[in-house]
């Protein structure tokens, strides 16, 4: 019997040398795989590091933390040798410990889970919110949980100012509301008074001084009026409308004389909403744009579909409004104009909101400015 380490007996030369080729092929396979396994361990590291999220791998059995990515050495504020050598899974969660172990039991049961339930301890004593997502894998021959995990301060942050800024609107419309109901009974006494002096012959002085206060009434009146739209809750009695026949119609009815240039790239717009508050918005945008320009120059309104959404442009190449202006434009009682109330654009946001719309606005010196309106399309 051979002593050769071979169950295959070698009778030949010849069968030395096939042996050594097979031995030279599973080799050639072994190190094919080898390298294989590297590069997929390098893609990993590569993602590992480079996301934005905060990864952990973790061993629940023993309260450790295996690995960790560099976000989170930055959420949490350790350094990797002391996550992976001195900080317990506990220490990261330490009032939290039985909603972790519930979860830890959820994700081992069924192999992933998800929670935004859960706050992260940091190394200097700060809480922050955090999403979790978690799957089981194998990691060093034991079952372990990979964890990924994203500081969701900012995004509660912004939804209470949100909700902040809602509750503040809500007030300011009570407010409006209470305003216009005690000054507008009042007013309109004065108005009829006024009209009745201005049919009595006055000497021209006088007469002066009535037309200044009956124009002042009105305006006074116009803003009453502004503040209640904009204090009214935007309730939509939902028809089914054509935005490029309702564009048309508002400047074949109210900018004749103007330079308005329309543009749609569809035979038909359909969306749901209330004719007659997207004709008040167009009126709007369409007479601000003609306002920011010279009596010659043209503004352009063009409509397209993109998606599931219809989009309204209202452009014009007047003076760029300043970036530091631009966030303000919407927020209610803010103007630029020596004579205007800062309530038409807060009230076309509004309605196009009550809409399920968005609208955005830019402006610098090369393109000029732009106003866009995104409205979801009716299911035909």
């Amino acid at each position: 019997m051979s002593s050769f380490p071979y169950t295959q007996e070698i009778n030949s030369e010849a069968d030395l040398k096939q042996r050594l080729a097979d031995l030279e092929k599973e080799n050639q396979n072994l190190k094919e795989q080898l390298q294989s396994e590297q590069k997929k361990e390098q893609q990993f590291r590569k993602i590992f590091n480079a996301s934005n999220d905060a990864i952990f791998i973790i061993d629940p059995q023993h309260d450790r933390i295996l690995e960790a990515n560099p976000q989170t050495e930055k959420l949490l504020g350790y350094s990797r040798e002391e996550l992976l050598n001195s900080v317990s899974i506990s220490s990261i969660h330490p009032e939290e410990m039985p909603q972790l172990m519930a979860f830890t039991r959820q994700i081992l049961a069924v192999g992933k889970g998800w929670t935004n339930e859960l706050t992260c301890l940091t190394k200097c004593g700060k809480k922050r919110p955090a999403e979790i997502s978690a799957t089981v894998i194998k990691f060093e021959n034991r079952l372990c949980v990979v964890a990924l995990v994203r500081d969701i301060s900012e995004r509660l942050k912004a939804q209470k100012e949100a909700m902040q800024t809602k509750e503040t609107l809500a007030e300011l419309g009570e407010l409006s509301s209470m305003i216009v109901h005690e000054i507008k009974n009042p007013l309109t006494t004065v108005l009829m008074g006024l009209e009745a002096l201005n049919k009595i012959e006055l000497p021209p002085r006088e007469k002066t001084r009535l037309e200044l206060a009956n124009g002042e009434a009105q305006r006074l009146q116009s803003l009453l009026e502004e503040i209640r739209l904009y204090a009214k809750p935007q309730v939509i009695d939902q028809k089914e409308i054509d935005l490029k026949a309702l564009i048309q119609e508002v400047l074949a009815n109210q900018f004749t004389e103007h330079r308005v240039d329309f543009n749609a790239n569809s035979e038909s717009v359909p969306i749901s909403g209330e004719p007659d508050k997207l004709k008040q918005i167009l009126i709007n945008l369409i007479t601000n744009a003609l306002e920011a320009v010279s009596n010659q120059d043209t503004i352009t309104c063009n409509l397209h579909r993109k998606q599931e959404q219809a989009i309204v442009q209202v452009h014009n190449y007047g003076s760029p409004i300043p970036p530091d202006i631009l966030p303000k434009l919407t927020q209610p009682f803010f103007t630029t104009k020596s004579s205007g109330t800062g309530l038409g654009l807060a009230i076309v946001k509004r309605i196009v909101e009550s809409h399920q719309g968005e609208l955005a606005i830019n402006s610098n010196a090369e393109d000029g400015t732009t106003i866009t309106l995104k409205f979801p399309m009716s299911v035909t």
